[in-house]
Parts: C-alpha cells; structure tokens; sequence
C-alpha cells in the first residue's frame, strides 16, 4: 500500500484504509497508553480491550480522520497487517474549512523529532488534499513537548483556556 504522505523518516496512512484487517485495530489502539495519552481527551486515555479495539475505533472514525505515522518503508508488504504499534497518530476533526487536530507520539520515539515531522507533514497533507484554511489545537500548558511542536509550525498562542487548555491555530 502507497502512503498518503512521506516525510523523511515517517510514512502516513489513513486510519480508515487499514480498518479491512481488524487485527489492525488492535495494534493502532496500543499506542493510547497512560503516557502517550495523558494530554488527550478523556474519550481517547483508555485503550480499549483487544477484542473491543475494532468497534472503538470504528466509532472514533465516524467523527474524525485518523492518520497513522509508521517509519519510512513499514508497510512494504502487501497482507496490510499491521506488524508494529504506530510512531504516531494525527487526529483530525473537519468543519467545513476549519480543522480540529491532535496528535501523539509513541513514548519510544519521544525527544527525537517526531511530533514536529508528524505535524509539519500532515499540515503540508491538509494544505494540498483539503479545503482547510484555520487549523486549532488544544495543548495543556504542562504538555511542553506538544507546545514547542506547535511553536515549530508556526501555529500562534490565541488563549489561555480557563480549564487547563492552551488553544493555539494556524492558517494555511
């Protein structure tokens, strides 16, 4: 299978593409561990059981875009199976020309570069394949990581949300 985006170190699959191979739902859901996931929202900090994994995730699709970042060349095989938890994940949620995003990283390749290649990567996957022109993201304040990624695209501070959330956006 051809990725929808290549980045240097990163190929980027669509969520939905994968779904033919339940199996595959279980590997991308292992990403939401308590460390990966502890910034996200509540909905998505329980990784669902193995056997619960396909119809969570089939429920999250309804609502947004997922994308998954494996490393250059993981999926060179044609089974579409899913052999490893994903580097990353993109998390889109479209109205009309405005987007909702979020992001995480696998814990084994924190501190490397990662979530600003992602999200750089899929910005340039929403500039050229989408009608978005604003893109939001809620970051907690404590989630430096995630601030500086967003501060390395060039999304801009917009407020200081009274509960914990940082919203940054940026337009295309």
């Amino acid at each position: 299978m051809k990725p929808l985006l290549q980045t240097a170190r990163l190929d980027l699959y669509s969520c939905q593409s994968l779904m033919t191979n339940p199996h595959n739902a279980a590997v991308i859901t292992g990403i939401l561990t308590p460390d990966t996931a502890a910034f996200l929202p509540a909905d998505w900090q329980i990784c669902p059981a193995a056997k619960h994994a396909f119809d969570w995730l089939s429920n999250k699709l309804i609502d947004c875009e997922i994308y998954l970042a494996l490393p250059t060349g993981a999926m060179e095989h044609e089974s579409l199976e899913l052999q490893n938890v994903p580097l990353g994940l993109f998390i889109v949620h479209l109205e009309q020309s405005i987007a909702h995003i979020g992001y995480l990283i696998n814990a084994q390749y924190w501190h490397q570069g990662y979530g600003t290649e992602l999200l750089c990567g899929c910005l340039t996957y929403l500039r050229t394949h989408s009608l978005v022109k604003t893109v939001y993201a809620g970051v907690d304040p404590n989630n430096l990581g995630s601030v500086r990624t967003l501060e390395k695209c060039n999304f801009q501070l917009v407020s200081n949300g009274p509960q914990q959330n940082t919203f940054y956006t940026l337009n295309l």
